[in-house]
């Protein structure tokens, strides 16, 4: 896929784009954003582009015998470096000095993509450092994280960075479009994947996710539980902050749909088969809620426990509902 073809992205693109045209490539670049955004696929279609021997307006050809090559995953001048195992080690860090002491044998350039930058361990991430301290002058860098304040201050600071956001829902929609659901199911998978790829697949495939049922529940329930049913959910939670986000990600979504069936506006609810729930609390208990659940969505970004976060802003909903 070309650069110009990537739909949702159009900020970072546009600024590869550039580089190559104004032929003012980076050395090093940090693609950073949420995970399932298409980062990798973005960082794949740069590296075609800065391979290919016809470049046409910033965009690889897709016919010469580089872009073959790239398409075939069978380019010399490629080196694709995935974590072994949950961490990218020191050996393959060593592994990637060998093959950058040779120039390439045809084109301008080597590129390397590493992903999941963020999984190093420290005597790899040194390593690297060293790399892009004193880089191969033929050598282009391309680093893929969600998690960009893990790294090394001294990596990011010789890296020009590419963000990257959530994308928009017709990307989305268009996206599930193509798996030919109906488009009812279309508009609640759309704004259940969050913007990302991934979710979106996983929903098309598996069907509605188990912690949008397990948030529906706590929001039935939460006005009649005891603290200690409280805490002992948090326990099951303690060491799952990822699936923790999504629950509470679901929560934010269906105290969206409350909201909008009491001022009755129900042609925009999205998660429809949980309506006959909905009017059970009034207006200022669910925007308290949903205050909450926000607040308690952006503390799971930081290093907070899960568990502790659960546990404060439920104790803190179930005072909001029995009001």
């Amino acid at each position: 896929m070309k650069l110009s073809q990537i739909r949702g992205q159009e900020r970072a693109t546009e600024q590869l784009l550039r580089g190559i045209r104004q032929e003012r490539v980076a050395h090093a670049y940090l693609f950073a954003g949420p995970p399932g955004v298409g980062k990798t696929m973005t960082a794949r279609a740069f590296a075609l582009s800065v391979l290919c021997m016809n470049i046409e307006n910033g965009d690889a050809c897709l016919v010469c015998s580089s872009c073959q090559q790239f398409a075939s995953a069978n380019h010399a001048a490629f080196y694709d470096l995935e974590p072994d195992g949950a961490t990218i080690k020191i050996e393959q860090i060593r592994k990637l000095q060998k093959w950058l002491r040779y120039r390439p044998y045809v084109g301008l350039y080597k590129v390397v993509l590493l992903h999941r930058v963020e999984a190093m361990q420290d005597p790899a991430a040194n390593a690297l450092l060293k790399v892009l301290e004193e880089p191969p002058g033929y050598t282009i860098f391309i680093l893929v994280t969600h998690r960009g304040h893990g790294l090394l201050p001294t990596i990011l600071s010789r890296c020009q960075p590419v963000y990257f956001n959530s994308l928009p829902d017709d990307v989305i929609a268009d996206f599930l479009r193509e798996k030919g659901l109906s488009n009812d199911k279309i508009a609640l998978l759309t704004l259940l994947a969050d913007g990302r790829y991934d979710k979106a697949a996983e929903l098309a495939t598996a069907g509605l996710p188990e912690n949008r049922d397990k948030a529906a529940e706590l929001l039935q329930r939460i006005g009649q539980m005891s603290d200690s049913d409280i805490f002992r959910m948090a326990e099951q939670w303690d060491k799952n902050k990822e699936g923790l986000t999504e629950l509470f990600d679901y929560l934010a979504l269906l105290l969206r749909d409350k909201l909008l069936l009491l001022e009755g506006i129900e042609k925009l609810v999205i998660n429809y088969d949980q309506k006959e729930y909905s009017s059970r609390y009034n207006r200022k208990q669910l925007l308290e809620a949903m205050d909450e659940v926000l607040q308690g969505r952006r503390l799971l970004d930081s290093n907070a426990s899960g568990r502790l976060i659960f546990e404060d802003r439920m104790m803190k909903i179930k005072k909001v509902m029995e009001s």
